[in-house]
Parts: structure tokens; sequence; C-alpha cells
């Protein structure tokens, strides 16, 4: 019996489970230390894998770098992808309503924190040195997400300025809802909270949807 040539051998799988691990570790290690204090040998360590495993999968540091960030961009696009559902939705409500849905949907994905902490850090210490690896995260999620909304929230603005000026506006309200997951310390803090959750996140919750309804988007 012929067999099919279609599955992967044993050797395939594990070799894509190796590769697996080190980007997970890689997201780790370097959300841990910093990429210039990481080296291979501690990624390879936490992967369990060979350290000849890197260069033999990425080529090298950089290149498994921008493997694990490509891998935090296509499941925050995925994860945007939601966003963009709630501003089609044709029985969403108006644009207004679904804009402030979308805001909101936006708010508690950053709030749950359903992906491990190592990517929170691993993302907060490449957008800090604005580098290659967030420029993969921006362009395959952010961009995307920030351009969708700038376009629906241009449907519902009464504004006579530029589109610049309302993207700006957009992205400010982007940065202040994506703070709340990677400056939490901040709000937590100042409100004496132990944590963003049940009232607290209700109330981060009223606060975006009050801003939603008021002339942020709409003063010329």
């Amino acid at each position: 019996m012929a067999s099919n040539s279609t599955s992967p051998s044993g050797h395939d799988a594990r070799s894509a489970k190796t590769r697996e691990h080190l980007i997970d570790a890689a997201i780790d290690v370097i959300g841990a230390i910093g990429y210039d204090a990481a080296t291979t040998r501690m990624i390879a360590n936490a992967a369990g894998a060979n350290l000849s495993a890197i260069p033999y999968h990425f080529g090298g540091k950089k290149e498994l770098y921008l493997a694990a960030a490509q891998k935090i961009a296509d499941y925050a696009r995925g994860r945007f992808g939601e966003i963009t559902q709630l501003l089609l939705q044709p029985t969403g409500g108006d644009a207004a309503a679904r804009f402030e849905k979308a805001l909101v949907h936006l708010l508690h994905i950053m709030l749950e924190q359903a992906e491990p902490h190592s990517w929170t850090s691993f993302v907060a210490r490449c957008t800090y040195d604005n580098d290659e690896a967030f420029g993969i995260i921006y362009e395959n999620a952010i961009a995307m997400l920030l351009d969708e909304l700038t376009a629906a929230a241009k449907t519902i603005s009464v504004r006579t300025a530029d589109e610049a000026t309302l993207r700006l506006r957009v992205s400010a309200i982007l940065t202040s809802i994506v703070g709340f997951r990677f400056q939490r310390g901040i709000t937590l803090r100042s409100m004496n909270w132990e944590n963003i959750q049940g009232a607290y996140a209700t109330q981060i919750e009223t606060m975006l949807r009050d801003l939603c309804k008021s002339d942020f988007l709409h003063t010329a």
C-alpha cells in the first residue's frame, strides 16, 4: 500500500515542534531580559533544544526574534478581526453604536489578559525600541485595526478637519485602551486597586462609552 505523501513524517512533526518551542522560548526570554541580553544558548536551553537548532530553523538570533514577533502579530490580527466583525455587523445598530461596541470589545480583550504574561513584556520591549520586530506587529495587526477604526469614525464624525486629525484622535483612544494592558500599574496604583476586574472593569467601560458619546471625535 502506498503511503500518504501529504501526511507529515515523524521527523517533520518533531522539527515543527522544536521550531515552535524555540519561538515560545524566545518570547519568554526576550520578554524577561530584552533582546540584547538574551543569548541563543539561553533560548535553546529554555526550549529544551540543542543550540544548533536555532541556526537550523531560523538562521540566527535576529531571525528567531522576528519569527517570535510574527507569531504575536498573527495572533493579534486574529483577535483584532473580532473588532472588524463588530464594525461591519449589519445588526449591530447604527455606525456610532457599532463603533462604541467595537471599542468596548477591544477594551475587554486588553483587560482579560488571555495571553501569557511574557507576550506583554515582549511587545512592550519591542514597542519601546520601535524596532523591526515591532514593525512586524504594527504592520500586520495594529495598522489594520487603526485604519478600520479611523474609517468607522469618519462615518460618524461631523468634523471639518482633515483626516489626519481624526486619525490622531482615534489613535489616542486606541493607545489609551491598549495602555490598560501595558501600563496597568499606573491605573492600579492611582486608583488603589488590586486588579482590574469586576466593578473596576465596568467603571472603565463606562468611561469609554462616555468618551464615544462625547464630542472628542466631532469637535472641529
